[in-house]
């Protein structure tokens, strides 16, 4: 009885016919920028949200249920280096390598599928052409992702097996919700007029934060219900947790990007840098570091337990070291890793063998959106 069953599920199964999800007219604009930020990473279910002309339309891929969310949940990105040479990138530390087939990695983001590559013609943060997408599963499997986009910002949940991101469409600024399990769009919600054509972005749970281009305020999206509001947090760039980074006072800041409560302030130069988590913060003072007298190796910067207000000291400058993602540092050196533990300040080092020809400004590290 239990295989006859199986037999005919299967059947059914089989000749289901799922139909994709529609697909828009899409204008791009692009205008150049560069701005050295941070990144961040992207929940579950395979129903979609288009909002048309203020109508949500659910999209689903004949299932009513969250399963394969919640088997992506599963599935965490572990929590060694990821950082790539060239097109060859390391997805959980030096041991576990992958090729892009393309010409140059751009950034990685962590979901909770696994590393999401971005690539392109260059390894150039922006400008350049259009960037693709794969995502690199946690045993290696490399897989080319439909998603193609120009000139715009993309965030990620550490938590959730999706990418964000803006465009404009026909005038209107709309936000992207992409999952890189099933390939394709889960939520489209569009915000309101634009004349830009590229937007700061962040994902964190069931809210995409949004800037319409530099000068225009902030809009929290639901993008799950299809909903639109103005947002109280200081910056579209970097929200994770709850909590995002910005200046109050001329000193660094952590606030509550709901209610704009200080979380955590620095009495230092610089900025802080919120982990993928949103659990730490990495002090980071790029003008200092470039006019630090003597070497390299004599730098430190601070790594602080955003909860707590407690920190731990680093060697080395700031920007060289990236995040994995449940929250520690890492630094990727001539030959060999190392990972400091980001509540204790405790570090460890494997060996690491570059790969031939791989030049140091080849270099991308985890848990950094741009490069200089």
């Amino acid at each position: 009885m239990t295989e006859r069953l199986k037999q005919l599920l299967d059947s059914e199964a089989h000749d289901l016919a799922v139909p994709p999800p529609p697909t828009d007219s899409v204008l791009r604009q692009g205008r150049s920028f560069r701005r050295r930020n941070r990144m961040t990473a992207a929940g579950a279910g395979l129903a979609a949200a288009l909002v048309v002309g203020g109508s949500v339309v659910a999209l689903t891929a004949g299932d009513d249920t969250d399963q394969g969310a919640n088997d992506a949940a599963a599935q965490p990105v572990g929590g060694n280096a990821v950082f790539s040479y060239g097109n060859q990138v390391f997805y959980d530390g030096p041991g576990h390598q992958a090729e892009i087939d393309d010409k140059a990695v751009k950034s990685m983001f962590y979901t909770s599928a696994g590393v999401v590559v971005r690539h392109g013609n260059n390894p150039n943060s922006d400008g350049g052409g259009p960037q693709r997408f794969s995502l690199i599963t946690p045993a290696g499997e490399v897989q080319r992702l439909d998603l193609v986009t120009e000139e715009t910002v993309h965030a990620s949940d550490v938590d959730q097996p999706y990418i964000a991101y803006g465009e404009a469409v026909d005038g209107e600024l709309q936000v992207v919700v992409y999952d890189v399990t099933a390939n394709a769009e889960e939520a489209r919600v569009t915000v309101g007029p634009t004349s830009e054509g590229w937007f700061p972005v962040s994902i964190d749970g069931d809210t995409v934060y949004v800037q319409n281009g530099y000068e225009n305020a902030i809009s929290e999206v639901d993008w799950k219900a299809g909903t639109v509001r103005p947002s109280e947090s200081p910056s579209a760039w970097e929200v994770a947790d709850g909590r995002v980074s910005t200046e109050v006072g001329g000193h660094p800041t952590l606030v509550d990007a709901s209610t704009g409560d200080v979380l955590l302030s620095v009495n230092k130069a610089g900025y802080l840098d919120l982990s993928p988590d949103g659990r730490y913060a990495q002090l980071v003072d790029e003008e200092g570091e470039m006019f630090e007298a003597g070497p390299a190796s004599e730098m430190e910067f601070e790594v602080f337990d955003v909860a707590t207000g407690s920190s731990v000291t680093l060697s080395g400058p700031a920007f060289d070291w990236g995040w994995t993602a449940d929250g520690d540092m890492f630094n990727v050196g001539e030959d060999e890793i190392v990972t400091c533990d980001s509540a204790t300040g405790d570090c460890t080092s494997e060996p690491f063998n570059k790969p031939p020809a791989a030049d140091a400004e080849d270099l991308k590290v985890g848990g950094r959106l741009y490069e200089s």
